[in-house]
């Protein structure tokens, strides 16, 4: 008995040596190559499902993100409502301080609240929105958290749960800081979360107008509803950060986030988000690639009543690509060799990479096929001993 022990101990310590297979596949698909170029300092537009790029520009530098920060003064408003710790109708006081430093001082940007008035967290919502109001963003960071340098920290906490990595938020308005700043990269996360975590409140930033205290004002995304399907979010401008601006729009069930930044005039900022969601929606077209549960490889499997398992795709995946030229799309598959017994049904066993040249555009789990037990200690030991056969 000690010298079959010791024999199937050996044959563990053989059998368990070949970790790990990487498999390389080429595909044959339209190409991501483009001859696009935005005259924006800062630029990326990627696909709302799957996080694609489309195209990017200095997306990972540092920027000024002036009015479009308001986005993360929503993002926590929004978290409140969600938890009902606060209501649409409950009524916001509008501080001297949340008035002269929002308001009275920064007229091109308020809502034109009134000093000792009370305001709705809707209509305050709709301020931040459509009227960019410094006075309504520094009233609901006030009444949430009691100043406006504690909600900044708020700010903060929440960028990094939702993966702001490169950001710092010191106001709830945008107003120049240097140490107030984000990355192109960061406000689409951003957009994308606010409106995936927030779908109920996304209507405000599609509303062409707002009046209060007797002054109209147009909503300053002056895109919404123009044929290019844009439906939101915010613009941006102070002297150091330039012109700047994220949207997203959505066209024959293809949502897109776009942005710049760095741009001299309402105008080139205009025109450059034009070109740039114009070509995301008419240089690309989207390919189903794989459908959920496709079979991608049989794998082997160590010490099971089966040796064989299949590997499939755990979700429908689906690119953008482009409809112009074609080039190889490369599929990488990762997983640890044997896979070893026991196996669940649809258990996570290995990753489907999908790559542009070498760089990765998405990623899937790959899921096992069925359940598979763990074989007896006399089917293991044959199967071991077939393995050093072979």
């Amino acid at each position: 008995m000690r010298l079959l022990k010791i024999f199937i101990n050996l044959l563990n310590q053989i059998a368990y040596k070949k970790i790990k297979i990487l498999i390389i596949i080429l595909i044959v698909f339209p190409n991501f190559a483009h001859s696009f170029k935005s005259d924006a300092e800062f630029a990326l537009i990627i696909e709302y499902e799957t996080d694609q790029v489309l195209y990017e520009k200095n997306s990972r530098k540092k920027i000024y993100p002036a009015s479009m920060s308001k986005l993360m003064t929503l993002y926590v408003l929004f978290d409140y409502l969600e938890k009902n710790i606060i209501s649409l109708d409950e009524k916001i006081f509008i501080s001297e301080n949340a008035w002269r430093k929002g308001g009275a001082v920064s007229e091109s940007s308020t809502m034109f609240a009134e000093v000792s008035s009370y305001i709705s967290v809707e209509n305050i919502i709709r301020g931040i929105v459509i009227q960019s109001g410094n006075d309504a963003c520094i009233a609901i960071s006030e009444a949430i958290s009691g100043s406006e340098e504690i909600f900044a920290d708020e700010m903060n906490s929440y960028a990094k749960k939702i993966g702001m990595n490169d950001s710092n938020f010191v106001n709830s308005t945008g107003l120049h800081n240097d140490n107030h700043y984000s990355t192109p990269l960061d406000m689409t996360i951003l957009a994308k979360s606010l409106m995936k975590d927030f779908p109920n409140f996304y209507h405000y930033f599609s509303e062409r107008n707002f009046t209060w205290n007797g002054i109209f004002q147009p909503n300053r995304n002056n895109l919404l509803g123009n044929n290019l399907g844009i439906d939101g979010l915010k613009t941006g401008k102070t002297s150091q950060s330039g012109y700047s601006m994220i949207v997203s729009s959505e066209k024959e069930n293809v949502r897109l986030i776009g942005i710049v930044s760095g741009l001299s005039s309402k105008d080139s900022r205009t025109m450059e988000m034009k070109k740039l969601i114009n070509y995301g929606q008419k240089s690309f077209r989207k390919y189903k690639l794989f459908t959920n549960r496709d079979i991608i490889k049989e794998v082997k499997v160590w010490g099971g009543k089966k040796i064989n398992l299949k590997m499939l795709v755990s979700e429908d995946i689906n690119l953008l690509l482009n409809i112009r030229t074609k080039r190889n799309l490369n599929a990488k598959i990762l997983f640890n060799e044997p896979i070893i017994a026991p196996i669940k049904e649809d258990q996570i066993i290995g990753k489907l990479i999908l790559y542009n040249d070498e760089e990765e555009i998405m990623n899937s789990n790959l899921i096992s096929s069925e359940n598979i037990e763990r074989n007896n200690i006399f089917g293991r030991t044959f199967q071991k001993i077939r393995y050093l056969i072979n």
